[in-house]
């Protein structure tokens, strides 16, 4: 199958609290719906656009400061990532820490296939059909997009569908979790904090393990495969870092507050076990930690990424070193802007911004703006005039947000939203029907055997990754990204 080259530039290649009562069934439910990471998809949905629109507009090449931030903007992937590691992580890291049973693997895979694939297969198809049908020579060239494997052989990303080596990337990830998640269970412990710290001792190891693979796949004569740097392993530290984030919002209120979530195991208790960040020295958490600060340590990593330090802004081959500079310093600001967020009540400044009613619409549909406008680009390039590296960034910006955003919002109401009510309508029954045959149980028990026995348990509602805190409400999870939670509650 034809295509041009990629248009993302992913990297360059030389790219209950611990509390003792009776265990229950996990079914991933959370309680702590974190609304400003609803906002913080669209932050991260917009940077890879206006990297897109920079790069096809010529400005990403030109001198100055503007080119060279918005050439590193594609580090809204690594924030989708790293969401996806910590919302859809969180359930499995709070069953371990607890010792209660994991959410069910049949129900969180059939959640994410449906959150990522109707959507995703809609602007497909498009795609397909309108700017790749005379390269659809066979059944196979078909199904290699439609099934998110076109990024496992050379030359098979689709004109209009470049930006999507990433869902195939972290569609790989939605598969792996379980199987993380299962070794993470088998480090055990005998204590919730024992078994906390062996959850953060895994998440590090994977943090380690994606950059390690980088390396590898960098240096010359390397012995992975061509493609390798698109593949997980290589973005496991993106990962990664959601999935420590994940453990460390989930550790057990009886050890010490945790420094990196201040607002865990703050309620005057006594403190317990000493907790393994006790001795970090408080320099450093309010560096890290602190919202505003953060976010402007953030701000000057993506300004020093965007100097030669991280290798050329366009296509061109990166050396080694500077493939994995830029790599390491998307890490770095990925975890200071997420970082922040993901305790309680957190966020200071950013939380603020994120919580605005227009930036939350934008996160809602976060998931049709990555993948619609791509297209839209090629609409204005194709249709209207434009003239790819040589067209006004911002007349170009304007026109491609402007046909990005209805679609974005027909896909969410028409084909996000209605699927996932859909679900959980199916659920309610298979709820009922579960109920009802317990009710059918409790009338055939004996009197007598009741009375010994005491009254029979109601069952556990079939599990769902993440409920919504309004059960009629909407949900939208994360796909780039990148993550899964809700309108109300979100899982990513």
């Amino acid at each position: 199958m034809g295509c041009r080259g990629p248009v993302s530039r992913p990297a360059k290649a030389a790219p209950n609290n611990g509390s003792s009562r009776p265990a229950q069934p996990n079914s991933g439910r959370t309680d702590d719906f974190l609304p400003a990471l609803e906002g913080l998809r669209a932050i991260a949905v917009l940077a890879v656009l206006l990297h897109h629109v920079s790069f096809l507009s010529g400005l990403t090449y030109s001198s100055g400061l503007a080119g060279g931030v918005l050439a590193r903007m594609d580090v809204g992937v690594a924030v989708f990532f790293a969401l996806s590691g910590f919302l859809l992580y969180r359930p499995f890291a709070r069953a371990a820490i607890q010792a209660q049973p994991k959410p069910p693997v049949r129900a969180y895979l059939w959640h994410r296939a449906l959150r990522i694939l109707p959507g995703y297969w809609a602007v497909a198809v498009v795609a397909l059909t309108w700017l790749n049908i005379d390269y659809l020579r066979s059944l196979w060239d078909w199904a290699i997009p439609l099934l998110l494997v076109h990024i496992y052989e050379p030359l098979r990303l689709p004109v209009g569908l470049e930006q999507t080596w990433s869902l195939a990337t972290e569609a790989v990830f939605y598969l792996a979790l379980p199987l993380i998640a299962a070794l993470g269970r088998r480090m055990g412990g005998r204590t919730p904090l024992a078994r906390a710290r062996r959850q953060l001792a895994l998440g590090i190891a994977l943090v380690l393990a994606g950059l390690v693979w980088n390396v590898i796949a960098h240096v010359p004569d390397s012995p992975l495969p061509e493609l390798s740097w698109l593949w997980l392993p290589a973005f496991l530290d993106w990962f990664g870092i959601g999935i420590v984030l994940a453990v460390l919002a989930s550790w057990p209120p009886s050890a010490t507050s945790s420094p990196f979530l201040p607002d865990l195991g703050s309620d005057g208790s006594d403190p317990g076990e000493k907790d393994l960040w006790s001795g970090t020295q408080r320099g450093l958490r309010v560096l890290t930690f602190a919202p505003g600060t953060s976010w402007m340590i953030a701000g000057v990593l993506l300004w020093i990424a965007s100097t030669p330090i991280a290798g050329p802004r366009g296509l061109e081959p990166a050396t080694p070193v500077e493939a994995i500079t830029e790599h390491v310093m998307f890490l770095l600001i990925t975890w200071c802007v997420v970082a922040p967020l993901v305790g309680r009540g957190a966020g200071g400044v950013p939380r603020a911004l994120l919580l605005q009613p227009l930036v939350r619409f934008l996160g809602r549909i976060s998931y049709g703006i990555f993948l619609w406008h791509i297209l839209a680009l090629e609409v204005c390039f194709r249709l209207l005039g434009f003239t790819r590296t040589q067209s006004s960034f911002w007349v170009l910006l304007t026109v491609t947000l402007a046909l990005t955003i209805p679609v974005a919002a027909a896909s969410y109401h028409l084909i996000e939203r209605p699927t996932q009510l859909l679900r959980r309508l199916l659920e309610r029954r298979a709820d009922n029907r579960r109920a009802g045959a317990s009710s059918a149980v409790s009338v055939e028990t004996p009197a007598s055997q009741a009375v010994t026995s005491g009254p029979a348990e109601q069952p556990a509602l079939a599990p769902r990754l993440v409920p919504s805190a309004n059960p009629t409400g909407p949900q939208h999870e994360g796909g780039d990204s990148q993550e899964e939670q809700g309108r109300r509650e979100h899982a990513e």
